[in-house]
């Protein structure tokens, strides 16, 4: 017996982590989903759509392609493991060695249409943000300078949510400010807006608190802490504080860290710490 629909789209995208114009997008263009309506025409999903949307994760964590997924659904088989991300960055780095800003936009597009923000970020968009910063050609900062500006604009321009909780984000350290714009897409992707606060200034950031209203800190760490600039900060730190980055499991090897961490917001979000889960109803 099939469940009944009881979700609107909103919710099933703070369920899942897909955000509503991935769900539209599988739903339109390859018929993955098919939901119920309201008399008014809006989406109701059902229990049973929600395990059909996590199968639909698993298979594209794996790296089908999400124009494969129909027809795994109907029978799975043995897939190579990451194949379509691979071939996404490489089709990104081959974008920006040529400095074709115009293809290379519309591969960034796409991902971000079609999967969402997290597995975007750590499948693709990172490694290749890595792979830019190695190369060793005369021309390597033209390429990854432009690519850095077109990403970061374009992914500006995505950042378009009107409601749910707004979380500030700030960085610590050193942290390449490319860093904020990618964590605040990745905020977008889990229902919240955001703002960025640049490098965290401990003597204003009381102030900013009480102007800005924001509903959570999240504080990406990078090189050059010490013990005691975390102790010194905790009085200054906002109740509802988070520490993402990859250096953060470094200070938490030390003992340092005072406040909830994990790698990445949707870990935060996904496993980590209930009162973010609270910041987000």
């Amino acid at each position: 017996m099939a469940s009944e629909p009881l979700y609107p789209i909103r919710d099933v995208s703070r369920l899942t982590g897909i955000n509503p114009v991935t769900l539209r997008a599988w739903q339109r263009r390859y018929g993955l989903l098919k939901p119920a309506r309201t008399e008014k025409g809006h989406r109701l999903y059902s229990d049973d759509d929600i395990a059909l949307i996590r199968q639909i994760l698993h298979w594209v964590d794996q790296g089908v392609s999400i124009g494969q997924v129909k027809g795994l659904l109907a029978e799975p088989t043995p897939v190579a493991s990451g194949s379509n991300w691979e071939q996404a960055r490489e089709r990104l780095m081959t974008a920006a060695q040529q400095l074709n800003l115009g293809r290379l936009e519309a591969e960034l597009l796409e991902l971000t249409s079609l999967y969402p923000a997290e597995l975007v970020l750590r499948r693709v968009v990172e490694p290749w943000l890595l792979a830019l910063a190695r190369l060793q050609r005369p021309d390597a900062q033209l390429i990854e300078q432009s690519a850095l500006a077109l990403l970061k604009r374009l992914l500006h321009q995505l950042l378009t949510i009107k409601t749910g909780p707004v979380i500030a984000v700030a960085r610590v350290g050193q942290v390449r400010d490319q860093q904020a714009v990618l964590t605040q897409f990745e905020l977008q992707g889990l229902e919240c807006r955001s703002l960025d606060l640049g490098v965290l200034d401990p003597l204003t950031l009381p102030l900013a608190e009480g102007r800005l209203k924001f509903d959570a800190l999240v504080v990406i760490l990078g090189p050059g802490l010490s013990q005691s600039w975390f102790n010194d900060m905790d009085s200054v730190f906002p109740q509802h504080c988070f520490f993402t980055g990859e250096l953060g499991t470094l200070y938490r090897q030390q003992g340092w860290l005072n406040r909830p961490f994990a790698v990445t917001v949707s870990e935060i979000a996904r496993n980590h710490d209930a009162s973010f889960s609270l910041v987000q109803n």
